[in-house]
C-alpha cells in the first residue's frame, strides 16, 4: 500500500473526513495492514473511505500523526464489519496467537 498524505493536526483531519465519503466502500482486516506501524489501532477491521476518488484508509501511525494509504484495487475487500473482523480472528488463530 502507497502512503499518499501525512495529516498532523485535528483540524486537518476534520477536514479529510469532511471530505471524505460518510459510508465506508467496504472493510479490511486489521492482519490485510499488520505492516502500517499504528500503535493505536485496537480494532480487528478498518473502514475503506473513498476521498477524491480513491479507496484509502487512514492510521494513527503516532500521537496526532495520521497517514492515509491507498488500498490497491487488487487487495481483498470484506462487504461487512463483520466478515473483515471474522477474517482478522481467523488469521491470528492460525499464528497460534490468543483471540485479540
Amino acid at each position: 500500500m502507497q502512503r499518499i498524505k501525512t495529516i498532523t493536526s485535528y483540524t486537518a483531519l476534520a477536514v479529510f473526513l469532511r471530505e471524505a465519503s460518510d459510508a465506508p466502500l467496504g472493510y479490511l482486516a486489521r492482519a490485510q495492514v499488520a505492516d502500517i506501524p499504528s500503535p493505536y489501532a485496537y480494532s480487528p477491521s478498518c473502514s475503506i473511505l473513498d476521498w477524491e476518488g480513491r479507496a484509502v484508509v487512514i492510521f494513527e501511525t503516532a500521537h496526532k500523526r495520521w497517514e492515509v494509504y491507498e488500498v490497491p484495487p487488487a487487495m481483498h475487500r470484506f462487504k461487512t464489519d463483520e466478515a473483515a473482523t471474522a477474517h482478522h480472528l481467523h488469521m491470528l488463530e492460525s499464528q497460534g496467537r490468543a483471540r485479540a
